[in-house]
């Protein structure tokens, strides 16, 4: 694991906690997800996460009195922001789990800092990818082509892992969108993740309206699937940014980043022994190897480093 960022001076013990338990929350996601599915479709699993989690970030604006105003221009930034992060990608997730398993779904999400990588590169001017981050995404494609079994053509599982990937891809226009627009939004990131997750709640509402109801006995006292849902919301959409940013603001945007190989790990656990899903062989081959892409991704060219004064002669 790598060292904790320049300029960060908190001791490796002071932050792995709270990365551990931001990926058990986020890895917890495919399996609530799976099981939500039981009574609800796509769009109320993807609403009722984020008016649970909005709530409860909303909750922790209030008590630590870091409360914000959003100008009109702020909340339609959040809402573009919102719709990649929070707003599509919330449906399609519950989508594709209707044809793949969480395990699957877990393992494919591991792709979104390849697909953040690319539209970076692609919509952000001063952060072009250089020739070995293109690298890194050639080499996370063809961890996806393993991780699928892309070569058993009667067993592909096609839409399940199209929607995935369209979800993971939302992600990644929603992560580069967010470094162009949301750079004058000045505010305390408890409340711009509050606001973005609430203005979400916009995208995925009309899914809702149109769709059918909730299956009988949904919101009984009793229902695993309804309790599965305000897990997902309260820990997976809500809770887990909290333990996530203590880790940016302690080791940096680097170590943060570690939760990418650590949620995988999560899902594939509880899906293989909760939910008692198969592994195939490939898939985690095929993740090691869309990880391997990823650190290849994420990597930037060394800044040139400051000449010494014995330099200067």
């Amino acid at each position: 694991m790598s060292a904790p960022a320049a300029g960060v001076h908190a001791p490796f013990k002071a932050w792995v906690p709270n990365l551990v338990v931001a990926a058990l929350f986020w890895g917890t996601s495919f399996f609530f997800i799976k099981v939500s599915l039981d009574a609800f479709t796509p769009a109320q699993i993807g609403l009722g996460r984020l008016i649970i989690g909005g709530a409860v970030l909303w909750l922790i604006v209030w008590a630590t009195k870091k409360s914000a105003r959003f100008s009109l221009r702020d909340l339609v930034a959040l809402l573009i922001v919102g719709a990649g992060l929070s707003g599509f990608a919330f449906i399609l997730i519950p989508m594709a789990e209707q044809h793949i398993t969480s395990v699957l779904a877990g393992l494919l999400n591991a792709t979104t800092p390849l697909w953040t990588a690319f539209f970076v590169g692609l919509l952000v001017p001063h952060e072009r990818s250089s020739a070995a981050q293109w690298f890194g995404l050639i080499v996370g494609a063809f961890g996806m082509a393993i991780l699928l079994g892309a070569w058993q053509v009667d067993s592909f599982p096609l839409r399940g892992a199209l929607l995935m990937l369209s979800a993971t891809a939302f992600y990644g226009v929603g992560g580069a969108l967010s470094r162009i627009l949301l750079r004058r939004v000045n505010q305390p990131t408890t409340s711009i993740a509050a606001a973005q997750i609430s203005v979400s709640s916009l995208v995925v509402l009309p899914f809702v309206v149109i769709g059918p109801a909730p299956a009988e006995g949904a919101f009984a006292p009793s229902s695993g699937p309804l309790w599965s849902l305000v897990a997902l919301g309260v820990l997976g959409t809500g809770v887990a940014y909290i333990f996530f940013w203590r880790v940016i603001a302690t080791a940096g945007a680097t170590n943060a980043s570690l939760v990418t190989y650590l949620v995988p790990i999560v899902s594939t656990l509880l899906g293989v022994i909760v939910l008692r899903e198969h592994l195939h062989w490939y898939e985690p081959v095929g993740a090691v190897v869309v990880l391997l892409g990823v650190w290849l991704a994420q990597r930037h060219p060394k800044a040139p480093k400051a000449a010494t004064p014995a330099e200067t002669l």
